[in-house]
């Protein structure tokens, strides 16, 4: 059985590749990978687990390489204009899937209320 994952960031990870300047090294080194294993994985011959490897390596690639994210409450790729807009619209229960929407931002790792604040720690130094 093959694993069932999000093939928006390995095409993120091929375009990055492809670019003038960009190698195979240079864009492991960047996502924090070993070559052999990017090279791999671009071939589609990566031995091991990719729901694995996209749970260690996919946020990083999108966070690094694409203007859009991985939303976890629609299990796919949306605009960064959209999951904004989405999480900036007032609670409101007039449809389930809304309800279920506004509560799933509560735990979700890229809604920006749940990541640090980095501007704290630059006024502490």
């Amino acid at each position: 059985m093959r694993d069932v994952i999000d093939p928006d960031w390995l095409e993120l990870l091929r375009a990055e590749v492809a670019k003038p300047g960009k190698t195979v090294a240079s864009v492991a080194r960047e996502i924090g990978m070993k070559r052999p294993s990017l090279s791999l994985l671009l071939s589609g011959n990566y031995p091991a687990s990719l729901t694995k490897v996209q749970e260690k390596h996919a946020p990083t690639v999108r966070q690094l390489f694409s203007e859009d994210v991985f939303c976890p409450h629609v299990q796919k790729s949306i605009a960064k204009a959209l999951c904004k807009e989405n999480y900036e619209r007032p609670m409101t229960n007039s449809t389930s899937a809304r309800l279920r929407q506004f509560m799933a931002f509560r735990d979700c790792p890229i809604y920006p209320t749940n990541q640090p604040d980095q501007g704290a720690d630059q006024e502490e130094n």
